[in-house]
């Protein structure tokens, strides 16, 4: 999953767990938040694997080891990106960047961060006024946004991490990067992310589970994914100016080849909003016999996202008659049973969390979203993707950062400033959020991951803004 949607390296090869490790010391002032005079003002995100299981499949051990493939990613001095510590190798960096130390000052990719951090300099100074009391989650929004760049930078769209199982554009992971691109002060990217995933969708409006940055084609064979269409709409719905804002215009035709066949497919798959969606593999990457709580979730924000960027008024009722119908049967199906994994059951589901974190809200109720944090718990602090997911005391922290941000939409204040405060206290040394957290607190497999920090700087958007 996280996204979990990402890698096929799942946690094969892990090892008893020893003795738990004291927590280590995050790297002072990697991430500090404060006015963007240079590169080092600021400091240290469907990924992951499908490891899912079906109901009833026999526990693992609840003290799973899983290793820290890479600390953070880096520019190193031949100007590529690297991955740095961990089972990677070692290379010193600049305090609370990305760059290795040797890296030229003259450096282009010096210059484009510069760039990009100068463009969220309003947005940080918002954070600064709004959340200058918790500097702790000033430091953490420093380290996403640092994740999410070196992620992005020169790319077509955010791929889900740096590792090469991870080193794709998955449609998911990439809906929330440009969501959160939009709301830093990078519209522009985030407008030319969505342009681009929309001309590598299928005519029929499908998308693959994840997409080759160089060749805009599927890596491999693995099934397509009916979510992308609908969460990719709402990133469009996100991206988009506000009515009345300049450049609305502009950016919905842009992105009109990606919204017409987007809304047209859930339209066409769902009877205009009266049946339930394809089967088909969810965030959790894995083989689906039923219809999964993250494809509804997926399919009814991205109808009520059309309803606000359909391109003609007769196009936008459609789209809110399909919303409402949609909802009525989300909720007398999966509601009727507590919004679980499967219209029968299969336990509780982090997708819940998608809902209210993409402004579908008033259909799950606040208290079943603050469940999820003891349903899902896990020994390190987070949560897993599912109450069916493998007894391996990992938390991921797409899932956890996912509930954060559903938490903050919904307004549930306290419990999502938990949940960021967590993330914060469960970065790598360099300062990177990392996919997995284990039983004990150590952060492991890959970090940084673009979903994860995309969903950290929503979250904080919105607590700075309200």
């Amino acid at each position: 999953m996280p996204g979990t949607g990402s890698g096929q390296a799942g946690p094969g090869g892990e090892q008893r767990a020893p003795a738990p490790t004291t927590r280590r010391r995050l790297l002072g002032g990697a991430g500090a938040l404060g006015a963007v005079v240079g590169l080092g003002a600021l400091g240290a995100v469907g990924a992951g694997t499908g490891t899912g299981t079906r109901p009833g499949r026999r526990a693992t051990d609840p003290r799973s080891v899983i290793p820290l493939w890479s600390a953070t990613v880096a520019y190193d001095s031949a100007e590529q990106r690297a991955l740095v510590g961990g089972r990677s190798p070692q290379l010193p960096l600049d305090p609370g960047t990305r760059f290795g130390s040797e890296l030229a000052p003259s450096s282009p990719a010096r210059a484009r961060a510069e760039e990009f951090l100068q463009g969220t300099a309003e947005w940080q100074g918002m954070l600064r006024e709004s959340l200058g009391d918790l500097p702790a989650l000033l430091d953490l929004a420093g380290s996403a946004l640092w994740d999410l760049w070196v992620l992005t930078d020169e790319l077509p769209a955010p791929v889900a991490g740096w590792s090469s199982s991870w080193r794709y554009m998955w449609p998911r992971d990439a809906a929330f990067c440009a969501a959160a691109l939009a709301r830093i002060g990078h519209r522009d990217t985030a407008l030319s992310v969505l342009e681009h995933l929309g001309s590598l969708q299928a005519r029929d409006g499908w998308f693959e589970a994840r997409y080759d940055p160089a060749t805009g084609r599927a890596p491999d064979r693995r099934p397509r994914q009916f979510d992308g269409a609908g969460l990719l709409l709402w990133a469009a719905s996100e991206a988009v100016p506000p009515e009345g804002e300049e450049g609305r215009d502009r950016a919905l035709e842009r992105l009109a080849p990606l919204i017409t066949r987007s809304l047209g497919t859930l339209h066409r798959c769902t009877s205009g909003g009266t049946g339930l969606p394809p089967v088909s593999p969810d965030y959790w990457e894995v083989h689906e016999e039923s219809v999964t709580l993250g494809t509804m979730a997926a399919t009814l924000t991205g109808l009520q996202a059309g309803a606000r960027v359909a391109p003609t008024s007769a196009a936008r009722r459609t789209a809110q008659q399909a919303a409402r119908s949609f909802t009525a049967l989300c909720e007398g199906t999966f509601g009727t049973t507590g919004f679980q994994r499967y219209r029968s059951g299969g336990g509780a589901d982090s997708a819940l969390a998608l809902l209210d974190a993409t402004g579908v809200h008033d259909v799950a109720a606040p208290a079943q979203l603050l469940s999820l944090r003891e349903e899902l718990a896990r020994p390190g602090g987070g949560i897993a993707p599912g109450a069916s997911w493998r007894e391996d005391g990992v938390s991921w922290t797409p899932s956890t950062s996912l509930l954060g941000l559903a938490l903050a939409r919904a307004g549930e204040r306290t419990a999502a400033l938990e949940i960021l405060t967590w993330l914060a206290e469960h970065r790598t040394e360099a300062g990177s959020l990392p996919e997995k957290v284990l039983f004990d607190g150590r952060p492991a497999e890959v970090a940084p991951l673009a979903w994860t920090a995309a969903n950290v700087l929503l979250s904080l958007d919105v607590l700075a803004r309200g």
